[in-house]
């Protein structure tokens, strides 16, 4: 039945490690493919998965998009099944079908080779033939698409009846509709329900009541909910708590929540970590027939509502997909592509099935049937476009995943529908020409198809998501005419870690560039495709790249980038030339997708995510009460010894009379000396031995694990008071423990390996990775006993405190006579070698030092520790990534393209924001916020008077055109008075200040010109090709005084298609400003977290 794994694996493919997931035991995972993966996932649930064999039935557009995204998972075996001979119009939807397939190859062999090459570890195998109980057997998850109903209900008994029972999902894309159900049986465990890491919180008090009331620390809220289960430890007074079992808490507030009765408990006294456990919960799955009848499972909830403008529509379409499947039972086929009389046929079988229910107790049934729906489903359900499926098959292959019990399979039916994308009249030109996009032609026409090929689109992107939308594009015939262009640019190399996600590309891509490599790739499932590939990264710095021209041929532009600044800057030059914008994003199992039209919504940057919370500098450097601060603390200890000590000693090496001469003006004495140490003792060990590398590592230990430890509690002792009489150690201040260095422990040899050879690397030595012989070497090291000092600490952020040891100016100063005469003799000026952190090299010991010292340093305050991989994503700030998701949102972009190809006669009701959380499962759908606009005000918090908004409501799409040549400063403020009554205060580009009325030196701007005062203030050339400068003004309304809100300004210095030295046309032969399009308003970037 399987195909053995691909051979040959390359032996650098990836770094494997062993998971537990049931079963035969411990799994070998790839941890360099699938590092992203588990960072969503988790190691317990990816060894689950990697034992895991699914069959996969139907191989249209949905069943191949499954099947990638699962592939790509990572599961034992895959196994696809489709008897179907190719057709033409299925490679509209199927990417991996090929003209010569056409009527010579089922769909199931035509895909297999492609896809068996997404994953060397998955056995991709093709099954042919009927399905019956034998061929399931093995099978932990089966999943149908396409089948009629009566065969569902087979198939799901057939499944129902193994032990253990087969998963079963059903699912199908009708047209423009969609839906899927899932069974995985009468008591199926849920392990995770949501994938959020567990919270915890520093208990404050707990009263002795019934219920008892736990309240936290104020620090942060506890951030739990109804129904977490909870344990606890180290609570003093009531340790009745610690250690017991998970219990079930009810919240009461933000730091405060009650558990059971405790009046029998003893008084709680002080202290105490509460910390969230996932316990396992059961979930009952009813029968497909069962669903049939009633889709709500006992105990489950209603219907999803994924759209939040159609409250039941998902009841309509459960009945309207019931009336087409019944449709196809009597006829022997699904109704025929627009063919009004059966969709009437649909709607009577509608009603029918409707009354039946409602004479059926327990039963689904509305109060009447909506023809509409029903209509729309019928007349092009047997068309399948490639949104829809990306969409549907991220979903599907994500509930397959499930199966391992991480995450909230869906219970148990999800209905979609995207009929705003129909056109508002039957199309004359609707009629298949025997075409790959026939069945996106039979739902929207002819006019329209070409329409989409004619595109001019700019993908920024080409990672994950950009290779998605490349397929979704070639699929779609979107940029395939031969007018039309997609331009796709990303300066990344590919890397292993992206093949597990970006599936254009294979292990003989990595090195390459993403773009060319996408591309081609692309181009591969549609010849028709017209595609420019690009390595430029879109900035400030290449705007002579993406210039007007560039910009303003564009009809849309698509963003698939991971991180704000860019899509900041892209935002702002989709506003300032009124371009559409679709913008998305995902972070793990979540998503979201933001549309952008010129005038119609709020643009990206109209908007900002709460900042994310900062851990507070004291915090990170003496009291750490949680992994993730010891983790940024090892992150930042990293930096410190092996990326600024070598630098600083480089610094000095380049001029020691010069570097000597400035440091008694750089910090404390305390900092002067740290740096001169540094400075004498790499210089001094240039030569090694590695022996040498080990004591310093071990003196390393010693010194951040011991000694700062010693030092801190003989500055504040255990039974330390505030000078409120408080503890000093209490609350979110964890009294430490030094550790003593020993060879026997192996945490302290992980530690001593991973400094010592990065210390070697700077010093340019061989490595040395013989644990044994280190432990050997670090077990003969002489250890100084700790002697305590007299030193100043920080007790908090708003401690103003000077830290440092008294003694250290005057060691400091002759520290620095010292250096003077060692550097009359240096041997060599020869630099050392300052690392560079490189998070996927796990051969580097880069995340090796992070981890041992992280989980050091938790031990010596009793944090619990962290596995390699969280330190990994955390110390990397890695985002975790998975195909699922990533396949799913770009589905919803691809629907949303569609309509901005009718963006003139559309509203923009009919485009949707969405956000998904495939973990719960979540979809969110709502119509895009309009644009915010800015009006008078009689006071503004702000400036703390009146301000009058001109024109009144403007947005940032808005904006002043004046044209008025290559004016001076002077002549530009008596443009802006004559023409909207204002007096200028302050004129500005961006970060640079042009000219303020309020400072006497810019007033002597003035006369200058304004691209003059420009080149001069930012030392740069304005660009031949450049016409105009975007300007914001601080101004008052010249009548009245008050304050003046203005959009941005643009400045034309020069007509377009003049050169620089031709005349340009005197300021009084300028014509009056007019609002239109704008820009964001030429502030900085602001850099926020955003969705990832």
């Amino acid at each position: 039945c399987f195909s053995p794994p691909l051979p040959g694996l390359p032996a650098h493919f990836g770094k494997m490690s062993s998971a537990t997931g049931g079963g035969d035991g411990a799994a070998k995972i790839d941890m360099d493919l699938y590092s992203r993966q588990i960072g969503t996932f988790g190691l317990e649930t990816m060894g689950k998965l990697v034992q895991m064999k699914v069959l996969i039935s139907g191989l249209r557009g949905l069943g191949v998009e499954t099947a990638k995204n699962l592939i790509l998972a990572g599961p034992a075996a895959v196994a696809l099944h489709d008897d179907e001979l190719v057709e033409m119009r299925d490679l509209g939807s199927n990417f991996y079908l090929q003209e010569a397939d056409v009527g010579s190859r089922t769909r199931a062999e035509a895909s297999m080779t492609q896809l068996a090459q997404l994953n060397p570890y998955v056995s991709v195998s093709v099954l042919s033939g009927p399905i019956s109980e034998e061929v399931l057997a093995g099978f932990s998850v089966a999943v149908f698409f396409g089948k009629s109903e009566a065969e569902l209900i087979r198939l799901n008994e057939l499944c129902r009846s193994r032990s253990p029972q087969v998963g079963f999902i059903a699912a199908d894309c009708l047209g423009l509709g969609g839906c899927a159900f899932v069974d995985y049986g009468d008591a199926f465990a849920v392990r995770d329900k949501d994938g959020e890491e567990p919270r915890s919180a520093i208990v404050a008090g707990i009263t002795q009541e019934n219920p008892g009331t736990v309240h936290t620390h104020h620090e942060r809220r506890h951030g739990f909910q109804d129904g977490d289960w909870v344990t606890f430890r180290e609570v003093q007074g009531m340790s009745e708590l610690n250690g017991s079992a998970p219990r079930q808490i009810r919240v009461t507030g933000p730091y405060s929540f009650t558990i059971e009765d405790t009046t029998g408990y003893s008084a709680y006294v002080r202290e105490g970590i509460v910390s969230q456990v996932k316990v396992p919960s059961a979930m009952k799955f009813n029968s497909y027939k069962q669903a049939l009848v009633q889709p709500k499972p006992e105990g489950g909830e209603d219907l999803p509502v994924p759209d939040l403008a159609k409250f039941g529509r998902s009841e309509q379409l459960h009945i309207a997909v019931q009336a087409v499947q019944r449709y196809r039972e009597v006829n022997g086929q699904l109704p025929p592509i627009r063919d009004v009389a059966a969709a009437e046929a649909c709607v009577q079988l509608a009603r029918e099935i409707n009354d039946a229910r409602k004479a059926q107790e327990g039963a689904l049934s509305v109060d009447e049937v909506e023809a509409d729906v029903v209509t729309k489903v019928a007349l092009f359900s047997r068309c399948m476009i490639c949104p829809m499926a990306a969409f549907l098959g991220g979903i599907v292959a994500q509930e397959v995943v499930k199966f391992t019990g991480k995450y909230t399979p869906l219970h148990q039916c999800l209905y979609f529908d995207m009929f705003e994308l129909l056109p508002s009249e039957l199309p004359s030109d609707w009629q298949p020409l025997g075409g790959r996009y026939d069945d996106q032609v039979t739902i929207f026409g002819r006019a329209f198809q070409e329409r989409i090929q004619s595109m001019k689109l700019f993908l920024v992107g080409a990672g994950a998501l950009g290779c998605e939308y490349l397929k979704c594009f070639a699929m779609m015939g979107a940029c395939c005419g031969p007018s039309g262009m997609v331009t796709v640019t990303d300066m990344d190399r590919i890397e292993i870690s992206n093949l597990n996600r970006q599936f254009l590309f294979r292990q003989g891509d990595v090195g390459h560039p993403k773009s060319s490599t996408a591309a081609r790739a692309a181009k591969a499932m549609n010849s028709a495709l017209q595609i420019k590939a690009m390595e430029v990264r879109v900035g400030v710095d290449t705007e002579d790249t993406y210039d007007d021209e560039f910009w303003n041929t564009q009809d849309v532009i698509v963003n698939a980038l991971d991180n704000v600044q860019a899509r900041l800057y892209v935002d702002s030059r989709c506003v300032w030339f009124a371009k559409p914008l679709l913008e998305s994003g995902t972070l793990g199992t979540k998503a979201n997708v933001q549309v952008v039209l010129p005038f119609l919504t709020q643009s990206y940057g109209d908007s900002q995510d709460p900042p994310e919370e900062s851990i507070p500098l004291c915090t990170l450097k003496h009291f750490p009460h949680a992994i993730e601060h010891t983790i940024e603390w090892s992150r930042d200890l990293f930096e410190q010894l092996f990326v600024e000590s070598p630098r600083e000693v480089n610094s000095f090496l380049v001029d020691p009379k010069a570097y000597l001469a400035k440091l008694p003006s750089e910090g404390s004495g305390t900092s002067q000396l740290a740096k001169m140490t540094i400075i004498q003792r790499m210089l001094a060990q240039r030569g090694g031995p590695f022996d040498m590398c080990v004591k310093f590592a071990v003196m390393e230990f010693q010194d951040k694990f011991h000694d700062s430890i010693a030092q801190l509690l003989h500055t504040f002792p255990l039974d330390h008071k505030t000078s409120e009489g408080a503890l000093f150690w209490s609350g979110p201040k964890r009294p430490p423990t030094p550790l003593m260095f020993s060879a026997e422990d192996e945490l302290h040899v992980e530690f001593v390996t991973a400094c010592a050879n990065l210390y070697a690397a700077n010093l340019g030595l061989p490595r040395n990775a013989d644990r044994a012989a280190i432990a050997a070497i670090a077990g003969g090291v002489q250890i100084a006993r700790f002697q305590p000092k007299e030193v100043k600490i920080k007790v908090d952020d708003k401690d103003t405190t000077a830290e440092g040891c008294i003694d250290d100016e005057a060691r400091a100063k002759q520290t620095i006579a010292e250096l003077s005469e060692m550097s009359k003799s240096l041997p060599s000026n020869q630099p050392v070698e300052p690392a560079e952190f490189e998070k996927d090299d796990d051969t580097n010991f880069h995340v090796a030092f992070i981890a041992a010292a992280a989980n050091l340093r938790a031990r010596n305050y009793k944090i619990p520790e962290a596995d390699f991989h969280k330190v990994k994503m955390t110390a990397g700030k890695i985002i975790p990534a998975i195909a699922t998701t990533t396949a799913m949102v770009t589905g919803l972009v691809g629907c949303e393209l569609l309509k901005v190809a009718t963006l003139s006669s559309r509203k923009v009701e009919d485009f949707k924001n969405a956000f998904v959380n495939l973990a719960l499962p979540l979809w969110v759908m709502s119509e895009p916020l309009p644009p915010m606009k800015t009006t008078s005000k009689d006071y503004d918090p702000v400036i703390m008077g009146p301000i009058i908004a001109r024109p009144e409501g403007f947005t940032t799409w808005d904006k002043i055109d004046v044209d008025i040549g290559d004016a001076t400063i002077q002549q530009l403020v008596q443009y802006l008075a004559k023409k909207h009554q204002v007096e200028v205060s302050i004129i500005s580009q961006g970060s640079l200040c042009l000219y303020n009325a309020y400072s006497t030196a810019s007033k002597k701007r003035l006369s200058g010109k304004v691209t003059q005062v420009w080149e001069e203030i930012s030392k740069q050339t304005l660009s031949p090709n450049r016409t105009y400068l975007t300007l914001e003004v601080s101004a008052t309304d010249l009548e009245e005084g008050a304050e003046v809100a203005l959009p941005a300004i643009r400045y034309s210095y020069r007509p377009v298609g003049v050169s620089p030295n031709s005349r340009a046309p005197r300021p009084d032969e300028g014509h009056d400003a007019q609002p239109g399009p704008r820009p964001s308003r030429g502030r900085c970037p602001r850099l926020c977290p955003r969705r990832a």
